[in-house]
């Protein structure tokens, strides 16, 4: 073996300056084959924290099923600042890469917790979804989180929490300004937040939710409704869920109760469903966009066309009732409530809003779903530049028992 140099001439030198400069070429040699070593066996680490799926400040790019959370996040898990631990554990949480899935955390305030049967019915809810997936099926699968005190050992996700020191919620920047205190940072990416709790300011709202976005309110308690159904509960908790996917009161926009948006983020249909034509009551987003109508020309022999088949509609009639059609909306409406269906086209504030000259266009929920908004979706590097892109904006306009009474059918 061939003696190195530096040893060689350690050998033959004969000055000590001589060998002072061989000593300082070794020590730089060493220096250099140390970094080395450490690089090599500090790779992965590195490149796990540059991953573009784990990096707490990067976006990720694949997302196979469309619902705002990353494949590499539902299929490993969800590393929120990249040290190589993963802290929400999404397949174990029931995610999957090829269907679409929505989690939620409820919070509750003392005695507000609702029963099993409403988190069945949201469940069921998204479930009918007629949304396609990947995988070749249909449906969400919505994910809900109500802690130890849930309903059911599959609420119970390990978060969820009473909130038991709050005595006054103003509306839904109560619980934005609570979040941080009861959701986990490492969650805030995955999980939209919610409590459900009595009442909120001065009035009976039945909630308040920001559009888009990813935190809401429901206000359904006691105070105001305290003869609400189980299944009321859960339609005010999908109407205000619903504006953290982007659904305005009229769907793709906000001019309520409008006879041909057939939706529960309708006020006419939120707590009592959707009248189906041939009986029983529909607890859904809408799934197709009829034909807009136009109040100051409507044609009553053709009520809401194809879209209104096997439904029924609510509507204010030109008597000034609000009414609801005997038989199915696809046929004719009498919209002026002359007892006759008018051959002329006749002009009517059919949704109550006042004035008869608005343009009422349908919308297509199921479609047109914003399931990455707010937070959700996006790795914690990255929450506040969304946040700065895409202002949510609070939906304060919101039912009370007041005006539900008066637009019941009941």
């Amino acid at each position: 073996m061939k003696e190195p140099k530096e040893l060689h001439s350690i050998r033959n030198t004969k000055s000590v300056n001589e060998l002072e400069g061989i000593f300082v070429k070794l020590q730089s040699k060493l220096i250099v084959a140390a970094t080395l070593a450490v690089a090599l066996t500090t790779a992965p680490a590195v490149a796990l924290a540059q991953s573009p799926n784990k990096a707490p400040g990067a976006e990720a790019v694949t997302d196979t099923d469309g619902d705002g959370l990353p494949d590499l996040w539902e299929t490993d898990g969800y590393d929120s600042d990249g040290d190589g631990v993963i802290d929400v554990d999404l397949p174990a949480l029931g995610a999957d890469p090829r269907k679409k899935d929505i989690f939620v955390e409820t919070d509750y305030l003392p005695g507000e917790l609702p029963s099993v049967a409403v988190y069945d019915k949201i469940v069921q809810i998204f479930a009918d979804a007629p949304v396609q997936n990947p995988d070749g099926s249909t449906g969400i699968n919505i994910h809900l989180d109500a802690g130890s005190a849930a309903p059911a050992a599959r609420y119970n996700l390990g978060g969820g929490n009473e909130i038991a020191n709050v005595t006054t919620v103003a509306g839904v920047s109560t619980v934005a300004n609570a979040k941080s205190s009861n959701l986990a940072a490492a969650r805030k990416p995955i999980f939209r937040y919610m409590w459900w709790a009595d009442k909120y300011g001065s009035g009976s709202s039945s909630g308040q939710g920001y559009q888009p976005g990813d935190t809401f309110l429901v206000t359904v308690g006691k105070t105001y409704w305290k003869n609400i159904s189980d299944d009321g509960k859960a339609g005010t908790f999908v109407h205000e869920l619903g504006h953290t996917l982007g659904l305005g009161h009229g769907g793709g926009d906000n001019i309520n109760r409008k006879p041909n948006y057939l939706s529960i983020l309708n006020y006419a249909y939120q707590i009592d469903g959707i009248p189906l034509s041939g009986g029983g009551k529909l607890y859904s987003y809408s799934s197709t966009a009829a034909a807009t109508l136009n109040e100051s020309a409507l044609d009553e022999s053709a009520g809401l066309g194809a879209a209104g088949a096997g439904f029924k509609t609510s509507y204010k009639n030109g008597l000034g009732k609000t009414v609801v059609t005997s038989g199915d909306a696809s046929g004719p409406i009498d919209w002026n409530g002359n007892g006759v269906i008018d051959a002329a086209p006749v002009s009517v504030d059919i949704n109550g809003e006042g004035g008869n000259q608005q343009s009422l266009a349908g919308y297509d929920d199921w479609s047109h779903l914003r399931y990455k908004a707010g937070a959700v979706g996006a790795s914690s590097g990255a929450i506040a530049e969304r946040s700065r892109a895409i202002a949510p904006q609070l939906v304060s306009n919101e039912l009370t028992a007041e005006l539900y009474a008066k637009i019941s059918r009941h």
